[in-house]
């Protein structure tokens, strides 16, 4: 397999790997970095699933499955809750989609947030060494764009 390079290919790996490339409505979050129970550090992302009608009262189902990808190689295991979770969430939590406040996010900032992504990625790859310094960086810069019902899940998936 190939290895891992930026953020945004991590992304469509993501999105394309998700319920096994089944066409269910459903959303992939931002990668975070986690290391595994054997020490070594992943790059992983949860999967919800929504309904027409969820999206409209913004609120969705809590994470349903979550993915893992080794970025040295590139290959992604997805996980099922109801057998491995990565949150201590009851498997019947409603997600509140609303932002914490009104503030838009500009481009720039979203960019920026996603640099710092793929710096730790390319310093992990280089030597070895994860950087969590950066890590706080990142997840402090990419928790005040998502949702407040999910802030939990990205934390909890934050394992490091």
């Amino acid at each position: 397999m190939d290895q891992i390079m930026n953020v945004r290919e991590i992304m469509k790996k993501f999105a394309v790997s998700a319920l096994g490339g089944k066409k269910i409505p459903h959303g992939v979050s931002n990668p975070v970095f986690r290391k595994s129970e054997d020490g070594e550090y992943k790059v992983c992302a949860f999967v919800y699933l929504y309904q027409a009608q969820e999206l409209k009262d913004k609120s969705v189902r809590r994470p349903t499955k979550w993915m893992s990808m080794d970025p040295k190689t590139g290959i992604v295991t997805e996980y099922n809750c109801s057998n491995l979770d990565f949150s201590s969430a009851s498997a019947e939590v409603m997600c509140d989609l609303r932002a914490d406040d009104d503030t838009a996010f500009s481009t720039e900032y979203k960019k920026q947030t996603l640099a710092i992504f793929d710096l730790i990625l390319k310093k992990f790859l280089i030597t070895g060494r994860f950087d969590k310094e950066l890590n706080d960086a990142y997840m402090y810069m990419m928790l005040r764009m998502v949702s407040v019902g999910f802030k939990p899940f990205y934390k909890e998936l934050n394992l490091v």
